[in-house]
């Protein structure tokens, strides 16, 4: 009985894939690179979406978004932030994303409102999404979502592009607060770049962060993020050694496999795969 996360390498957007020990399929975000479709990836395995999440619908985030009926996706339940207007979406979106954007549209009107907190229980895995709904829509970023994965007492927290506003405003959520004490994997706000970070939330350290981003203009946290980890034995693909690490980069660590269950004697254990 096993949870497991993959974190996609997909350049500059974000896309995480989470199989429940009951193989029901979980979906945060519809990034894509121009080598990689995770979605092309996911049918070949799983056509049916339990719970698409969409942590802010910026077009690195909904670049697939097309995709879902093309390919033939049954999405049983959508998560976004619903109290977003259209036309505040809309004006913070580049041109090129505007029929992706129609379809997540559409596809938000069918789907019945959401609170900005859901709690499922999916294969024994508790699912949460924390969002923050009074920063200003001047910048979406802060209206992301945040998903925390908790299997076997192990805790991983998966936001979108948040930034210090929404991070301050999460923080006085007393079930947010708790989720981030008890992180073991923490993936990095807005891929890792530094208009991401906020040195408050990590009260506790975990024991591993995640960037998706590369140096690019120097905007680059990881440095930050390494200083606020404890570190964890990451397994290579390649050479199949175990090297300790705090922060992982899927830039330079490829696609990184997440893994959580228990050993045959009953002890809980969590599993990192990079290139």
């Amino acid at each position: 009985m096993k949870l497991k996360i993959f974190v996609h390498n997909v350049g500059h957007g974000q896309a995480i894939h989470a199989f429940t020990p009951s193989g029901e399929a979980i979906v945060i975000d519809l990034g894509c690179s121009e080598d990689f479709s995770p979605l092309n990836w996911l049918s070949k395995y799983n056509k049916v979406i339990e719970f698409l999440i969409v942590t802010h619908p910026h077009g690195d985030h909904i670049d697939e978004f097309l995709l879902l009926q093309r390919l033939g996706f049954k999405i049983n339940a959508f998560w976004r932030p619903i109290w977003l207007k259209e036309m505040d979406i809309i004006n913070q979106n580049q041109g090129q994303y505007s029929e992706k954007l129609d379809s997540y549209f559409e596809m938000s009107g069918r789907y019945y409102s959401v609170s900005p907190s859901i709690n499922k229980v999916s294969g024994g895995v508790s699912i949460t999404t924390f969002a923050s709904h009074n920063c200003g829509v001047s910048n979406i970023n802060n209206h992301s979502g945040v998903v925390v994965f908790e299997y076997h007492g192990v805790t991983v927290v998966i936001p979108g592009d948040n930034e210090p506003p929404s991070w301050r405003e999460l923080m006085q959520q007393p079930k947010f607060a708790k989720s981030m004490k008890k992180a073991n994997v923490f993936m990095a706000s807005h891929h890792g770049r530094e208009s991401g970070y906020l040195a408050d939330i990590f009260e506790e350290k975990p024991n591993l962060c995640i960037v998706s981003d590369g140096r690019v203009q120097n905007t680059c946290a990881r440095d930050r993020y390494t200083y606020h980890a404890t570190g964890w034995d990451v397994q290579s693909r390649s050479s199949l050694s175990k090297t300790t690490r705090k922060c992982l980069t899927t830039r330079n660590d490829g696609y990184l496999y997440i893994e959580i269950g228990k050993n045959p004697n009953g002890e809980s254990y969590l599993s990192v795969e990079a290139k």
